[in-house]
Formats: C-alpha cells, structure tokens, sequence
C-alpha cells in the first residue's frame, strides 16, 4: 500500500489521537498526522487570507464560525503537501471516525486504479442515491466506484488525487463557505468526485462532540430564505452537470460495471 495517510489532529485532542492511532496500527497502516489549525488562534491578516468574509456575506446563508475556518484551513494544508509530494493520491482523516475492516483491501485496490478520479467520498450516510456504479477490482472486488446523484457533505474520510489538489487549492482560496459545502459544488474545480459503497470507514463516537464550536445566529427569517435559495439554485446547478457528465464517455471502462 503505497497511498500516503493523513490524520488531521488538533494537539489538545489526545484521546482522539490514540483511538484513531490504535486503529491504524492494527491494520498496519502508518500515517502521517497534521496538526489542525485552531481557528481562534487565527491573528486577523491570516483569517483574511484563507477566508473571503465579504463573499461570504454575499453568497452564503450563514457566517463561518472559527471552528469552520480552522477545519478548511487545516485541510488545505493537507492539500499543499500532497501538491508539493511525489505521490499521486492519499487518504485523509479527520479524528472522529471508525476504520471498517474492508479499508486495507480498498487503498490497495485503489492504488491500481487509473486516475481518472479526484476525490473519491469513504464516509457517507446509507441513504444517498447514485447515477452509476463500477465494481472494484480483487481484493475489493465487494466494494464499488459510486458517482452521486448528490455528493455527501461529510468530510471525514476521503481519497483524493494530486491533481485533484492542485485543483481545489487554486479554486478554493480564498473560501467563503464550509468545507463540506464547498467540495459539493464539485463543478466550480472540475472535481471528478466519487464515492464508494459499502463505506469502508463510519462515523466514530467523537464525531457527535464537535470541535468546531457553535455559531453566530443572524436574523432567522433572512438566513432562511437564504438557505433556501442556495438550496434550489444547487439543486439546479448538480442536476444540470449531471446531465453534462451522462453525455461523457466511461471514466472507467477497465471496470464492470455494477447494478445500482
């Protein structure tokens, strides 16, 4: 397995450490752990490089919290280092999830994969529904490739690509909205965004005690109406690429296909 790890950590959170270490160290998969940035630490010229409050105001229901924008920043500097790495993909990981047993067989599975993919989800919620399926190849051939009807939010566990780095990092700096809402709206990078199903990794217990802290609450009514109309502007905007994508050729035709 020659996919580099990331684990994104902040230093107070120990425990959290030691539960995901102790998950690693018994499917034998060395990693390399980041500190996350603490948003409060932020001095004002370094939030305003990496946070764009003027747009955010603009075009986002809701003010970032410093908790949202030390969780962002901390992935872009993951990102940075992939960029500036020869490898071509890694995984990451935020502190908060459970490791399936199928993940060993997934990373080596994926490291034979052409790439023609960006970023590919390892943590989501059993309801999402997908346009199309690929079966992965021995020893994951019971995982399958997904592309979503409508990508997840959850930013826990992902695979993603050199190039879809590069990618995020000149489009997405600087951000003006939450990370999970950002990587939805895949066709402002031209993200080739995937999933895969079942999920090799799961929320973890800490995942219910949020590190990102609570947020400023503006007027009700105008975050609402707000809300709402990013909402059905998204739908429009994902339903629109999807279309788009349907006329494209097979990303992977070295797969089988799989029944959705």
């Amino acid at each position: 397995m020659s996919c580099p790890i990331y684990l994104i950590n902040l230093p107070r959170d120990e425990q959290r450490l030691r539960v995901m270490q102790q998950q690693l160290d018994a499917m034998q998969l060395p990693f390399r752990r980041m500190d996350a940035v603490y948003g409060k630490d932020l001095g004002a010229a370094e939030r305003a490089s990496l946070y764009d409050e003027a747009r955010n105001r603009r075009s986002y229901h809701q003010i970032m919290t410093p908790g949202e924008i030390g969780c962002y920043a901390s992935h872009l500097r993951v990102w940075q280092d992939l960029a500036a790495s020869p490898h071509a993909h890694a995984l990451v990981l935020e502190d908060d999830v459970e490791l399936l047993p199928q993940l060993p067989a997934v990373l080596a599975a994926m490291d034979e994969l052409a790439p023609q993919w960006d970023m590919i989800k390892l943590v989501g919620r059993d309801h999402e529904r997908s346009l199309r399926a690929w079966r992965l190849p021995p020893p994951a051939q019971a995982s399958s490739l997904i592309r979503y009807r409508r990508p997840p939010s959850l930013t826990g566990a992902y695979l993603v690509s050199k190039e879809g780095a590069v990618k995020l990092l000149r489009t997405h700096q600087p951000f003006h909205r939450p990370i999970d809402v950002d990587l939805r709206h895949w066709w402002e990078s031209g993200l080739r965004l995937y999933g895969l199903r079942p999920y090799p990794i799961s929320l973890g217990e800490e995942s219910f005690t949020s590190s990102i802290g609570q947020r400023a609450h503006g007027s009700w009514w105008a975050r609402r109406w707000r809300k709402a109309r990013g909402q059905w502007a998204y739908n429009f905007r994902n339903a629109w690429e999807n279309l788009r994508l349907a006329r494209q050729g097979d990303p992977f035709p070295e797969l089988d296909p799989d029944r959705l």
